[in-house]
């Protein structure tokens, strides 16, 4: 009976465990600091980062000038996004709170394993969208003249409900013990998964640009039309904005993919830099959720005045101006 006991509560414990070199030590002033300006900081940027996804969605549906294929897809970021504001940031949030409190009930452990699954979702739906914007730009400047009937609005928000729902199932489908134990059958789904959606993002990177480059000489050597140079270049400039969405992803989760290497080959040892390196990468990785808006606004004027019309009530005329 007690051995039983004992076994219950060692895989409570190993379940609950952020970091597998031990728990939290709240009396170190600097890690303690550290993770208090994390949580003020994405309280801060939570409702900021959902507002303005929800700007850039609503925008894609409302503006005709804004609502192109190559939106249509983009705005899939955004939804992501959305959800990541409203859930994966204040679970996240609660998670750390929960460790700023030395919380180790068993409603705390709940949250763990609930703010884990909600952010490998997130982080997985960010993955397959990406890859699904790169193979979109891939359609639309190497098969440009079966662009119009393969890629539709229809199949653009199909395709992206259908990779919603493979997401949540392969994270559903998934015990908790093989997730917080990197079960070996839970790692090599996951890291096929991962790879799968790196290639198809690599493959396309690469053949788009040496394609953009082509169409380049092409246009500079021959006579090309008004309308099919000014068609080149609208693509060319969403290619750009993908490739950009794309590296500020990659910036965003290479602190999380770091610190999990240090920790899982001991190259860290201490139990609080463990900590810090951990939270640190997850809050950068949940903060790309506020950059990709404002990189829409940025590099795509038609977002600003869009998102000027909505806010600030004007008209286009207005807005522009």
């Amino acid at each position: 009976m007690n051995s039983n006991a004992t076994s219950q509560v060692a895989r409570t414990v190993r379940g609950c465990e952020v970091i597998p070199l031990g728990t939290f030590d709240h009396t170190t002033q600097e890690a303690y600091g550290w993770l208090v300006f994390i949580t003020v900081t994405t309280i801060i940027t939570c409702p900021i980062s959902t507002g303005l996804n929800t700007l850039i969605m609503i925008a894609v549906k409302t503006k005709h000038r804004v609502k192109t294929k190559s939106n249509i897809a983009l705005s899939s970021f955004p939804s992501t996004d959305t959800v990541m504001g409203v859930t994966g940031q204040p679970l996240f949030i609660s998670w750390v709170i929960a460790e700023l409190q030395g919380n180790t009930s068993s409603t705390y452990c709940a949250r763990i394993q609930l703010a884990r699954m909600a952010l490998r979702v997130l982080g997985v739906a960010s993955l397959f969208h990406l890859a699904m914007v790169n193979v979109e730009r891939y359609i639309a400047i190497k098969h440009s003249l079966r662009y119009e009937t393969l890629v539709t609005e229809t199949r653009l928000i199909g395709v992206s409900a259908v990779l919603w729902i493979i997401t949540t199932l392969l994270q559903l489908t998934v015990p908790a013990d093989s997730i917080d134990n990197d079960d070996n059958n839970y790692v090599i789904v996951d890291t096929g998964i991962m790879f799968l959606c790196i290639a198809t993002i690599f493959f396309c990177q690469v053949v788009l640009y040496f394609e953009i480059r082509r169409h380049e000489k092409e246009i500079a050597s021959q006579q090309v039309s008004v309308e099919a140079r000014e068609k080149f270049m609208k693509e060319k400039k969403a290619f750009k904005l993908t490739t950009t969405i794309l590296f500020f992803l990659m910036l965003s989760y290479l602190p999380l993919i770091a610190s999990r290497l240090l920790v899982s080959t001991l190259v860290i040892t201490s139990v609080n830099s463990a900590y810090f390196a951990f939270f640190t990468g997850v809050f950068t990785a949940c903060s790309n959720s506020l950059l990709n808006p404002i990189i829409y606004c940025v590099r795509i004027q038609q977002f600003r005045v869009a998102l000027k019309e909505i806010v600030l009530r004007k008209s286009n005329v207005q807005a522009v101006n």
